[in-house]
């Protein structure tokens, strides 16, 4: 059950930055290796509402999670944009150094130290044999609903078959009214709202500090890639399988800790050989 617990908890952390780095990737055809910076904006943000501005820790996350959406849609609109039609690896290099730029601006304004969010400790429940708080309950819940309501708006609402449209062909969504700039404002929203709220998430599991973003990296590619590129509910799957194929390897095959990072990449490589196009294969939004 521990293991369970554990791989779970890390799905959803994983899944919701996942979802957003293939939103971005299906419409935008790159990989935006900023796209977990906007994790650590999104904590460091919520920590400095709830500390500074005598927020409670939940209303400050709330505040967050649209601001730091705001700022992927700025930052489209200054950088991304502009690079429009140019070769990936352009719009790939250019991601990994807005990456470097918005971590250095994190350690100018925070500094490099490690912050808690100031919540209450509470009792471990035992489940079955394992222990989780009532926090990684909240983590778990939180993502379940996120990813239902996420399903409801891509295939329930116009805005999600805009998208869907989009995403299967830009040039006969403009013929056919969609205003497809508006639609990618909208992907670059979502996707890095739901960063923010996963980086959110992982402070209030452990800690923030400036490189919680940049360690994720390997592990939210490994994710997509694993799920299939481009494919939301593939990154879905790529979560959950990558989070217990980690928790398996720790606990069972006792990989240290600290070679966590290993078993992603492992797999990663793994996935590119045997099967480049993921489990699920790319279907698009």
């Amino acid at each position: 059950m521990q293991v369970i617990f554990n791989s779970l908890i890390r799905a959803a952390e994983l899944g919701l930055l996942a979802v957003g780095l293939t939103m971005v990737y299906d419409l935008l055809k790159f990989a935006n290796f900023s796209h977990t910076t906007f994790a650590t904006i999104g904590a460091y943000l919520a920590l400095l509402l709830s500390s500074n501005a005598g927020l409670s820790v939940y209303l400050g996350a709330i505040i967050a999670i649209p601001v730091v959406g705001l700022l992927g849609v700025l930052l489209d609109k200054v950088v991304f944009k502009r690079l429009r039609g140019s070769s990936p690896v352009i719009l790939m290099i250019t991601s990994f150094g807005v990456s470097l730029a918005l971590r250095n601006v994190i350690r100018a304004i925070w500094g490099s130290d490690i912050r808690s969010f100031d919540i209450p400790l509470y009792r471990g429940i035992n489940i079955l044999g394992g222990m989780i708080t009532p926090i990684q309950i909240g983590i778990i819940v939180i993502a379940i609903v996120v990813m239902i309501i996420f399903h409801i708006l891509l295939h329930n609402t116009r805005l999600g078959k805009s998208m869907r449209a989009t995403s299967d062909n830009v040039s006969l969504a403009q013929a056919s009214g969609i205003e497809t700039e508006k639609v990618i404002q909208v992907v670059w929203f979502i996707g890095t709202a739901f960063a923010a709220l996963a980086g959110i998430l992982m402070g209030l599991d452990t800690q923030v500090q400036p490189r919680m973003g940049f360690d994720i990296i390997i592990p939210v590619f490994s994710a997509t890639i694993l799920g299939g590129l481009g494919n939301p509910y593939g990154a879905m799957l790529g979560a959950l399988a990558l989070g217990f194929a980690e928790n398996i390897g720790i606990t069972w095959f006792n990989i240290p800790t600290g070679y966590k990072p290993a078993i992603a990449f492992g797999i990663l490589i793994l996935i590119l050989l045997v099967r480049p196009s993921g489990i699920m294969g790319k279907k698009g939004l």
